[in-house]
């Protein structure tokens, strides 16, 4: 893993194209028009399918803790090399995608917002993720002054909750977004996610960790939600 303040400089002086061998994402959240929906869900498979095509490995999540209203959807782009995502941006004036757009009869769902965010680990690969299974994502504001203690802590963290039996990726916030740090968990069932839980829980280890951590960053929120679709799933 690197420091967030890599990060940080990455993104800021040499773009988001320029971390060549991370693996990077885009998170596009979507809540439904109604309480129905199969037609935003269908319409987010058609996507997939002509996002893989040009170079995107897709992800399609519902959550079901941390969303308010309709059902709501976050539907997510992955790549492993600047090339793969640069082939799948100039798709989004093709024919065949300006032909999708034009037979959605009318908006299936609101988009909330989207960001990019780089990976810490730069080993990680857009397939890893094709067996996970339920999830929670905790997102983190950075305090001024405080990037070194964050990467530390969390990775330090990290270590620990892999132990207890969940899998971390932690991604920062790019384009679209302000810097915000994402902890992601995630587990193979349900049943691994609650034996996570009663793990940490007991955990006097990890109750020091985040007594030393205090103060490094203000906790922004947290979802829980599993996954409806992966590429090669």
């Amino acid at each position: 893993m690197k420091a967030i303040i890599r990060w940080v400089a990455v993104c800021c002086l040499a773009g988001f194209t320029s971390v060549a061998t991370a693996e990077r994402l885009k998170v596009f959240r979507w809540q439904a028009n109604s309480s129905s929906p199969e037609r935003l869900v269908q319409g987010m498979m058609t996507a997939a399918k002509i996002h893989e095509k040009y170079g995107a490995t897709v992800g399609i999540f519902r959550m079901d803790v941390g969303s308010s209203g309709y059902p709501t959807f976050d539907y997510v782009l992955r790549w492993d090399s600047g090339s793969d995502w640069e082939k799948t941006k100039e798709a989004n004036s093709s024919e065949e995608r300006q032909a999708f757009w034009a037979r959605l009869p009318k908006p299936l769902g609101t988009l909330l917002w989207s960001m990019e965010a780089p990976n810490w680990d730069d080993s990680a690969k857009a397939a890893d993720f094709e067996k996970d299974g339920p999830y929670r994502v905790y997102v983190w504001q950075l305090d001024a002054g405080k990037a070194a203690a964050v990467s530390a802590s969390f990775t330090q963290a990290a270590k620990m909750h892999t132990a207890m039996g969940a899998k971390i990726n932690i991604y920062q916030e790019g384009v679209g977004g302000n810097g915000k740090v994402h902890y992601v968990m995630s587990f193979k069932d349900w049943k691994d996610m609650a034996d996570y839980v009663d793990k940490v829980m007991a955990s006097e280890e990890f109750r020091f960790l985040q007594a030393a951590a205090a103060g490094a960053a203000t906790p922004i929120g947290s979802i829980q939600g599993e996954p409806l679709y992966y590429t090669g799933r």
